[in-house]
């Protein structure tokens, strides 16, 4: 999968974060970043979701001390999963390009469950990842998109959180008057008496 003009405004916001050269985003990062970008989401949740953690703090200071599996390349980020994780440990983890000052030219395909309606421009999207996100950026990736062709008013995007803590999930937001609302979010039934149903249809869903 491969977003030109997304990655080009994606690029810039890296290199003046990072002040300098940016590394392929389909090169494994280094442990040493892995493990500081995991370090940072949990820093990040410990202060703003304590009542949310569900990993024990022992159990994953040995985990990502180890050598880290080698993981792959998705637009939410670089993502690791261990297959052998024990009680406590994360299952797997999704460490954000911004955090890892990468970039990402060539990544696999997202968990996302829906296919329809067409790519928007980065602006745009960068509006409804701030809206979604709340100001919370560490805790979930808002990737994949896609505005409606049956009503280019409505779009469709799927949220992935960085650490293991809440299942994927979906939304629709809605332009009305020039701005741009989030209408429905979660992970079943998203958008039913909501939203159109021939939006809902484009994207491959149905409501009971």
């Amino acid at each position: 999968m491969k977003l030109p003009l997304r990655i080009a405004a994606l690029a810039t916001s890296l290199i003046v974060l990072a002040g300098c050269s940016v590394t392929a985003g389909n090169k494994r990062p280094e442990d040493a970043k892995l493990r500081d970008g995991i370090k940072l989401l949990i820093t990040q949740f410990e202060e703003k979701h304590p009542d949310l953690i569900n990993w024990k703090k022992s159990a994953v200071e040995t985990q990502i001390s180890s050598t880290m599996p080698d993981g792959y390349a998705t637009e939410a980020g670089w993502t690791i999963v261990w297959k052998q994780a024990t009680n406590g440990q994360f299952s797997r983890v999704v460490v954000p390009w911004l955090v890892l000052g990468q970039l990402p030219d060539n990544f696999a395909s997202d968990t996302h469950a829906y296919t329809g309606g067409k790519t928007i421009t980065y602006s745009q999207e960068t509006n409804i990842r701030a809206l979604q996100q709340k100001g919370d950026s560490y805790f979930a990736a808002v990737v994949h998109i896609r505005q409606s062709t049956m009503d280019p008013t409505w779009y469709i995007f799927e949220s992935i959180p960085y650490l293991p803590v809440t299942d994927n999930a979906y939304g629709f937001a809605h332009k009305v008057n020039g701005k741009t609302a989030i209408t429905d979010f979660g992970t079943a039934t998203v958008g039913c008496g909501r939203v159109p149903e021939a939006v809902e249809k484009e994207f491959g869903f149905s409501c009971p």
